[in-house]
């Protein structure tokens, strides 16, 4: 069954911060035993996550470590085992990977999971971890979002062809042919990609491959059910065969499996949209998160 008392909102960002920001979410969850162990799932976002609880990440050791109050999660290519304790209480601001880097410049690596940020993220963590221990999200919300709208001042925004291209990738699920998009925006292959991964940390192609696996497990989250052919067929796979692969690749299980611990936490009538299986809304404790 899918953990009780769980509470998941979304938020929809300032209108000036739209263009880097995609959302912001707030979530709550009383783990048990049987609730504290779930995976985060590779995403192709880039989310800052204060966190007010007990979160245990584990590193390439396969040792436990705490995470602190503020952190950031980076665009990442491989699933990682966490543990949350008690009452956890997570805010979270998710950005469009090619404008993340500009905002948190010098206040943290948006490359993998960086746990040591900078005094400007260090003193506004301050200030939120004390409203996320009151259940003051909404206040913590609003420090978060004055401190992005100072910051948006001093940002350097992403050259033109790279944000065009990585939204054409969203909006396609991660479908739209990298030489095609260059030959659109008037730049070189070459060009695109060396931007793109200067902004972002990732080239378009590995985005477009993190794009479609997150499609694919939001359609099997919907419905577990789902025709592996036909949803290798929509999200642009070569054969059903490519797509397991690929899913295997990143979430360490076939597509298959996944659609059976979906069905399996969420019984026929449960909705699961919003959080993959194990419980942690999707974006929450930000990315896709599977129940050991």
């Amino acid at each position: 069954m899918a953990s009780e008392g769980v509470r998941y909102r979304e938020h929809a960002p300032h209108p000036l911060l739209r263009g880097a920001v995609k959302s912001y979410s707030s979530y709550e969850e009383r783990h048990t035993a049987s609730t504290e162990e779930h995976h985060l799932l590779p995403d192709a976002n880039i989310d800052l996550v204060f966190n007010c609880g007990d979160a245990r990440i584990e590193g390439r050791d396969g040792r436990l470590r705490p995470l602190p109050p503020v952190f950031v999660i980076g665009v990442r290519d491989r699933s990682a085992r966490m543990v949350s304790r008690g009452l956890s209480r997570v805010l979270g601001v998710r950005f469009h990977p090619w404008h993340a880097a500009s905002f948190l410049e010098r206040e943290a690596d948006v490359r993998g999971y960086c746990t040591i940020v900078g005094p400007g993220l260090e003193a506004l963590s301050g200030q939120v971890g004390p409203l996320l221990a009151e259940g003051a999200c909404g206040a913590a919300l609003r420090l978060v979002e004055a401190w992005l709208l100072a910051r948006r001042r001093v940002a350097r925004r992403a050259a033109a062809p790279v944000a065009a291209a990585g939204l054409a990738l969203h909006a396609s699920d991660g479908g739209a042919r990298v030489g095609a998009l260059a030959e659109r925006l008037g730049v070189s292959v070459r060009q695109l990609e060396r931007q793109f991964k200067r902004a972002a940390g990732l080239s378009p192609k590995a985005l477009a491959r993190l794009i479609r696996f997150s499609r694919a497990t939001e359609r099997l989250e919907l419905d577990p059910g789902a025709s592996l052919t036909a949803l290798a067929f929509e999200l642009g796979y070569a054969d059903q065969a490519h797509f397991i692969r690929e899913f295997r690749a990143f979430a360490g299980m076939s597509p298959g499996r996944y659609a059976g611990e979906v069905r399996r936490l969420w019984p026929p009538g449960e909705a699961a949209r919003g959080a993959a299986p194990g419980g942690d809304a999707r974006g929450a404790a930000p990315g896709g998160d599977a129940r050991a």
